[in-house]
Formats: C-alpha cells, structure tokens, sequence
C-alpha cells in the first residue's frame, strides 16, 4: 500500500469531513457532537534487546476529531487521528436508526469484546494510557483486526430495566503486510482485504448502565501474500465483563484464538489464548489508580504471533491518572513487559485532554 498516499489524502478528507460537518444545518431535530482529543506524551525503555525495534525512549503526539451527528433517524460518525506516525480515517460511518436499533455502513470498530467499542483513538477517554496489547490498533503491533468496513447492525433491548444488546457485523477485514492493513477509506482498491464477520451479545444488569458481561466470536479471512502465505483464517472468541460499583471498576476479557495458515498446499493450525484484567479504583474526584495483568498462553512457536515480533505477549502495570483541571488529565504508567524480541520494563507520561 502506498503509505504517503493514504497519510496525505486521509490528512486532505479530515480537513473536509471537519469543514463539511461543521457547516451542517442546524435544523432544531440535530443533535450534534464535535470533539477535539489532543495528546503529548513519553515512553522510555529499559532492558532491550540489542537488536530491538524499539528506542530506548521516544516522544508522541497526536490530536483525534471525532464528530457525531443525528438528525431524525439519520446518523453519522467519524473519527480521524492526526499524529507523529500517522495520519488516518479511524472511523467513518454513515447509519439509521430503526426504534432501538442502528444500522451502519462503513468503517468502524469490530465488536470484539469491551474495549474497541467502547474507547477509540481519543486517549482522554481510557484510564491508562496503553490499551492492552490484544486489542492493540493495527498499527501499534495489534494482531487481531480492530477496524472493519461494511455493515454494522446494533441494538439494546430492555425488559423488566435490564438490557440485552447485540452487535453484528458483515464487512471486510485487514490484508496483512507490514502490519494489519484495514481497507483504505480513501482507496478501497488498493488493498487485497477479504470477508470478516463478528457478533457480539451482551446482558447490562441496568438497561444502558455502565456494568455490562457479554460474549464475541469473530471470524476473518486475512490475505498475506507479503508474508509469504496465501491466507490466514482466523477465528477469535471471548467473554468480557465492565463491572463499576462505587469507587471500582473492573475491565477483563478473554481470547481464544485459532488461525490457519494456508502456504501453497499446506495448511498450519495454531492456537493460542490471551487476556486482560484492570482494576481501577477513584481515589477522589480528581486522583485514579489502575493497575492491569496482561497474558498469552500457548504462544510458544505459534506461526501467527511470529508475524508480530513487538506484541506484548505478557504485561503487568501500574499507574495513576490525576485531572488536574476540567477536560485535562496527567497520566502515569510503569509496566514490565515480555515480547517475542525483548524483555523489557517502560515508563510512560502523557497528557491527554477534550475539547
């Protein structure tokens, strides 16, 4: 894929989705979202690898757009990401709202688990700073594909105050080259992306409350000629829950993920099954701590994860977030983490708002 092209024109229809939402009518049924997500921050490494791909310290920044509008059963979202390594469509959705459900077409978030749907690029929304190595975006050494293109069919129903929502998506996943390549919004012909399919259901004990148990499958056909294959079939699936009472709020999930790697007339079958769990408790209105266990099993000499040689294959954390005013918050992180590559600790400082 021609990465200048895609960075330059992705840089070129930010601009007109902003000026082109923006100047929406204001009819009185609109309702309207308009956010900016700015990010400075800082990692420094300790322990690498003599040959690692990774600094031993380095320096990010970034600001996500994220818009929503509404207008009678009309619906429409997009997110782009401009920063130091990238500049992207995350996001760019066009739907309709049928009684409690949305249909959407477009490119959006796969529904794999708790949070891909529910914290994007904007990093002001998250605890932490990082999100766990498993539900990592493509270009952060992700290995499972996070972003689709396609239909998008969602809803909540409620009965005696509880909810019992659902996801479906049929759509097209990501080519792997140098990385996991979702399709190009910009250029959809440039790529050799091939079909994914995904459900997600899930109970909420209080009909949209915060608390939320549920279940994924997810099913992705990835083409990766670049790396030597003629195709991955990859099957993940999962159970995650979002439990908060009071001061706590518990995030984990589960993976069990089984690929088949097609090279010519042969096919390799590999399995391996990951997780996170976080805890976070609010100290005051201001003060949060967080602390997060990451894991893969079954890993050893798995033909897939090779392809991602900086996949925290196992990760323990530690950090706090202090707002320190309205809309702004300060982060810390500490985080000893294990790779294919490298063994090494990280220390990480960001600041991240909303506006």
């Amino acid at each position: 894929m021609n990465h200048s092209y895609r960075r330059g024109g992705s840089l070129y229809l930010s601009m007109v989705i902003a000026l082109t939402v923006c100047a929406l009518p204001s009819f009185a049924e609109t309702h309207s979202e308009y956010l900016f997500f700015p990010h400075i921050g800082a990692s420094f490494h300790s322990g690498l690898a003599d040959d690692s791909h990774l600094d031993s310290d380095d320096y990010t920044y970034g600001l996500d757009l994220f818009a929503a509008v509404e207008y009678q059963n009309l619906l429409f979202l997009g997110e782009a990401l401009l920063s130091k390594e990238e500049q992207e469509i995350e996001r760019f959705q066009f739907g309709w709202r049928l009684g409690d459900n949305k249909v959407w077409l477009g490119r959006f978030h796969n529904p794999v688990g708790y949070w891909n749907t529910q914290f994007h690029h904007g990093g002001y929304m998250q605890t932490s700073i990082t999100r766990p190595a498993i539900v990592a975006f493509e270009d952060d050494n992700g290995p499972l594909p996070m972003h689709l293109t396609g239909l998008l069919v969602e809803g909540t129903r409620e009965h005696d105050g509880r909810g019992l929502g659902y996801s479906v998506a049929l759509a097209i996943g990501p080519e792997l080259s140098d990385e996991l390549e979702p399709l190009d919004v910009l250029s959809p012909t440039s790529g050799s992306q091939d079909r994914a399919l995904a459900l997600n259901v899930y109970r909420e004990p209080v009909v949209y409350g915060p608390t939320r148990y549920g279940l994924y499958i997810n099913y992705t056909e990835i083409p990766a000629a670049s790396r030597g294959l003629d195709e991955i079939r990859q099957v993940s699936a999962g159970v995650y829950l979002n439990w908060e009472s009071g001061p706590w709020r518990l995030i984990g999930s589960t993976f069990h993920v089984r690929n088949r790697l097609y090279q010519s007339n042969e096919v390799q079958v590999d399995d391996y099954l990951s997780g996170y769990f976080q805890a976070e408790n609010t100290r005051s209105d201001r003060w949060k701590v967080f602390a997060r266990v990451e894991w893969t099993f079954s890993d050893e000499n798995d033909a897939y994860l090779v392809q991602f040689p900086d996949y925290a294959r196992e990760r323990i954390l530690g950090g706090v977030r202090l707002d320190i005013f309205d809309r702004h918050a300060f982060k810390l992180e500490i985080s000893d983490n294990r790779s294919e590559q490298d063994n090494f600790r990280q220390l990480m400082m960001q600041w991240d708002a909303m506006f």
